[in-house]
């Protein structure tokens, strides 16, 4: 399958896109697995059409199925894993976009606003919304949106319209914590120990010890639950906390890495520039001059 349009995905956790004038980024997909995890310095809006499975974030996983949408802020990472198949199939539509070029179309609707203002932010949580009742209306308003985007026809105006039309669909209830199916329970305890253990030491042994079973039943069972490594779900939540102590305190980067839990400086330095394509200074730097 080529490569879409303004589209570049490195094997790091940062997802790169390059978005155009018309402020979003529009892609539906059908049979096409996505397992890796992977953040955008955008916000992200994935719609399930078909496939069951779970979403990976940070400490948390979450239902995929049918008719829920999900709406991750920029710099969440996360991974979506579906055991895709002839019964299973994996359709999807994902849509990124530029919140500051499209803010001021929405200034006639200051709620609305709002709303795109709150999924726009770094540090908001993961939104998960069920608006299987109205899936027809939104497949509607996606396949208008396609059509226009292979004639090349987009215009910032449509994007604008497309996003505040969905904004204004979603429930007004917002789901909480999507329940974890009986199924993924075990691996669901994994991340939460590993979420109050990834800053120290968090061998194998331990990990197994605490879920009562032995080292290879637990590597296997997470992998055949989440569709990743615990080594690489580790490296991963390290990694995202040394990005916050980049961003958001004037550590060393030898500190950051040791309260993030790499006991070696190299490792660390090596392990960063592996996911994130770019050296812990260097990522503190592009913070920086944003602001």
């Amino acid at each position: 399958m080529a490569t879409p349009r303004g589209y570049r995905k490195d094997v790091t956790l940062l997802e790169t896109l390059e978005i155009d004038e018309t402020a979003i980024y529009f892609n539906r997909m059908r049979n096409t697995p996505a397992d890796y995890y992977h953040f955008h310095e955008c916000p992200e809006m994935l719609f399930i059409t078909q496939g069951v499975g779970i979403a990976v974030a940070e400490h948390q996983q979450f239902t995929v199925k049918p008719g829920r949408l999900f709406v991750f802020p920029p710099g969440r990472v996360h991974k979506v894993h579906v055991e895709q198949g002839a019964r299973n199939q994996y359709h999807r539509t994902t849509l990124h976009f530029n919140g500051t070029l499209l803010e001021p179309f929405f200034r006639d609707f200051p709620r609305l606003q709002i709303l795109l203002r709150q999924l726009s932010r770094y540090g908001e949580k993961i939104r998960i919304f069920d608006v299987s009742a109205i899936q027809p209306m939104i497949e509607m308003l996606f396949e208008r949106f396609e059509r226009l985007t292979s004639a090349n026809q987009v215009t910032i105006n449509d994007s604008a319209l497309l996003l505040m039309q969905l904004i204004s669909l979603l429930p007004e209830q917002e789901l909480e914590n999507a329940l974890l199916s009986d199924q993924n329970a075990f691996s669901a305890g994994i991340i939460r120990w590993i979420e109050g253990h990834f800053q120290g030491h968090c061998s194998l042994e331990a990990l197994a010890a605490a879920s009562g079973c032995s080292e290879g039943h637990a590597s296997r069972r997470f992998r055949r639950e989440t569709g990743g490594t615990l080594q690489e779900y580790l490296i991963m939540r390290r990694i995202r906390h040394a990005c916050e102590l980049l961003v958001h305190t004037t550590l060393s980067v030898r500190e950051v890495g040791e309260q993030s839990g790499f006991t070696e400086y190299a490792w660390f330095i090596t392990s960063f520039r592996k996911y994130m394509a770019k050296t812990p200074l260097q990522y503190r730097k592009s913070y920086s001059l944003r602001g």
